[in-house]
């Protein structure tokens, strides 16, 4: 009965330390508060998603679990979705609704657009472009969010590619 009409960045600020070591791997972590504003008998609700992630370098001391990390950079930013609601004659929504389509539906419809903007950001930052992890249910209780696969792999040299051949040589 909720349909997104738009998508909006409604807050962001980002902050680089410095730049990282490249034979340390990085890693990061993701936190997302999830929030919903709704005027009783409106035919709309906004989906509000804070998020911040903080990326990492890892020294390279094995084991991955043990190894010290240092922040790199920081993103906050809040995502906002208007979503238009179709109701039918039936009942509006209660709040105890809202706040669950908010950690459920609402906040997977959202994080595409989260994922693609920390992956524009981290690039145009100087940093190797970070895609985060899917974001997959039950979302917990509290606001932590997807984590990162354990340690990432080093950046392997580019793979070489066969010549493609002419039309002639078929």
């Amino acid at each position: 009965m909720a349909d997104i009409a738009d998508v909006r960045l409604f807050d962001a600020n980002l902050h680089f330390d410095r730049f990282p070591d490249e034979s340390n791997a990085m890693t990061w972590r993701l936190e997302m508060t999830p929030s919903t504003s709704y005027n009783d008998g409106a035919d709309f609700f906004i989906l509000e998603i804070e998020y911040e992630v903080v990326i990492q370098e890892v020294a390279d001391t094995p084991p991955a679990e043990e190894a010290d990390t240092t922040d790199l950079a920081t993103m906050a930013f809040k995502l906002g979705c208007l979503y238009r609601l179709e109701l039918n004659d039936r009942a509006h929504p209660e709040s105890s609704e809202l706040d669950s389509f908010a950690k459920t539906m609402g906040t997977m419809a959202l994080y595409p657009y989260a994922r693609e903007f920390v992956q524009n950001i981290t690039s145009r930052m100087g940093l190797p472009p970070l895609t985060l992890a899917t974001f997959r249910l039950p979302f917990p209780d509290t606001t932590v969010a997807p984590k990162e696969p354990d340690r990432a792999p080093k950046r392997s040299a580019p793979r070489k590619r066969a010549p493609k051949r002419s039309g002639a040589d078929k």
